[in-house]
C-alpha cells in the first residue's frame, strides 16, 4: 500500500494549537477580545477532521475547500446516529487538515439540509465542487452504500442526506510536502 492509499494522518496538537491561534485573529472570530474578553468561539478550539478516506483524497478535497470551489459536503444521516456522532449545527467551526494531518483551513457552517437521497439535485454536487451531477450521484451512492453496509445498515435511496454548507473563515499557507 502506497502513502497516498493510506488514512489521513492524525494532526498533532501542536501544529492544531499553532493553527487556531493565528486562523482566530485572521477569521475575526472575535475582533472585540482586547474589548471584551474571549467568548467561547473564540477560546474553545474547534474539533479537527479531514474529508476522504485516503491521504491523496483528503489533500485534494482539501484543496477544494482553500480554492473556494468546495463549499459542502454530504453524509449519510443514519449513520450519524449508528456512530453516535452528533447532527451538525449551524455556527459549528471545524479545523480542516489534509492527507498529511496539516491544519490548514478553518470553516463555519452556514446551513444544514436534510434530503432524500433520490430528491438530491445537483445544486448540491455543484456546492461539494467535485465533479458533475452524474458523478456525485455515483460517488456518493456507492459511498453511503460501503458505509452502509459496514455499519450494518441497509442503503435506502429514500434515506435521508445530511448537506452541510460551509464557509472559509481562513486558510493557511500551502504547506511542502513531507
Amino acid at each position: 500500500m502506497n502513502d497516498a492509499s493510506e488514512p489521513p494522518r492524525e494532526p498533532s496538537d501542536l501544529d492544531v494549537e499553532a493553527f487556531w491561534i493565528r486562523a482566530r485573529t485572521v477569521g475575526r472570530l472575535n475582533p472585540l477580545e482586547v474589548v471584551v474578553g474571549q467568548d467561547d468561539s473564540s477560546s474553545l478550539r474547534p474539533p479537527t477532521f479531514s474529508f476522504g478516506a485516503t491521504r491523496e483524497q483528503a489533500d485534494r478535497l482539501c484543496q477544494l475547500v482553500c480554492d473556494g470551489v468546495k463549499t459542502a459536503t454530504s453524509g449519510w444521516f443514519d449513520s450519524f446516529e449508528r456512530e453516535a456522532i452528533p447532527l451538525p449545527r449551524v455556527g459549528e467551526l471545524a479545523i480542516l487538515c489534509d492527507g498529511q494531518g496539516n491544519p490548514r483551513a478553518l470553516i463555519r457552517e452556514t446551513a444544514i439540509r436534510y434530503i432524500p437521497f433520490d430528491d438530491v439535485g445537483p445544486d448540491v454536487a455543484q456546492a461539494e465542487g467535485e465533479g458533475t451531477f452524474e458523478e456525485w450521484l455515483d460517488t456518493h451512492e456507492q459511498f453511503f452504500r460501503d458505509e452502509c453496509a459496514t455499519l450494518g445498515l441497509t442503503f435506502n435511496p429514500h434515506g435521508d442526506v445530511v448537506v452541510e454548507y460551509f464557509e472559509t473563515l481562513y486558510c493557511a499557507p500551502d504547506i511542502p510536502k513531507r
